[in-house]
């Protein structure tokens, strides 16, 4: 899967620990960047330290409950952009040719 990506690109892994078929919640945070990456060193570091902040995220909300209820309302509000987006837009289908039609809001 891996070597079909952009080799500079930069993964979080989240392995679930897991009771048989069961997560228990615990996870194992893993960051992933190929060793075929061209970018500079100045570039790989500031990917990787970006990877790290957001790989963090997850041990913060621990200490920081209130995190997490600042990403929930984030995520709410992200996922009524795409839905109220998602409206505006019209599809017609004529034989295997599909039209879309994006709404203007004015």
């Amino acid at each position: 899967m891996l070597e079909k990506r952009n080799p500079n690109s930069c993964f979080i892994e989240l392995n679930p620990r897991c009771d048989e078929n069961y997560w228990t919640g615990e996870i194992e945070v893993n960051i992933i960047m190929s060793e075929k990456n061209k970018m500079d060193n100045e570039s790989k570091e500031s990917l990787l330290h970006l990877s790290q902040m957001v790989a963090a995220t997850i041990a913060l909300m621990e200490q920081d409950p209130q995190l997490t209820v600042r990403l929930e309302n984030f995520l709410d509000k992200e996922d009524n952009f795409i839905d109220k987006y998602k409206k505006q837009i019209e599809t017609k289908t004529e034989g295997n040719v599909i039209t879309l039609n994006f709404k203007d809001n004015k």
